[in-house]
């Protein structure tokens, strides 16, 4: 993975080891997201998802930029409310110390 810059290095470190400067910490927000921003994430998604790869960029996927399986543990709370044109995602991460 190429790294670009500290901050993201900083965090791929974290992650690794647990998130040891954060111990303690908890957040939580509310996060409404409008439907076609929602539609377009998801046409992008399913557009380069249904792409075929040339054979000169065969092989894996590019990774993302942080290890998602370790962040994921830290969720403590989610939840995603639907109304008329608007999904809400109520969430909180927490990293026990």
């Amino acid at each position: 993975m190429d790294s670009v810059g500290p901050l993201q290095d900083w965090l791929r470190g974290q992650l690794a080891s647990g998130l040891p400067a954060l111990a303690g910490a908890r957040v939580s927000g509310r996060v409404p997201l409008q439907v076609e921003l929602l539609n377009e994430l998801i046409a992008g998604a399913l557009s380069s998802a249904a792409q075929p790869r040339e054979a000169s960029v065969a092989g894996p996927r590019p990774a993302l930029p942080v290890d998602v399986a370790r962040l994921v543990k830290h969720v403590r709370h989610l939840r995603v409310d639907a109304a008329p044109g608007t999904v809400t995602l109520d969430f909180e991460i927490g990293v026990d110390g």
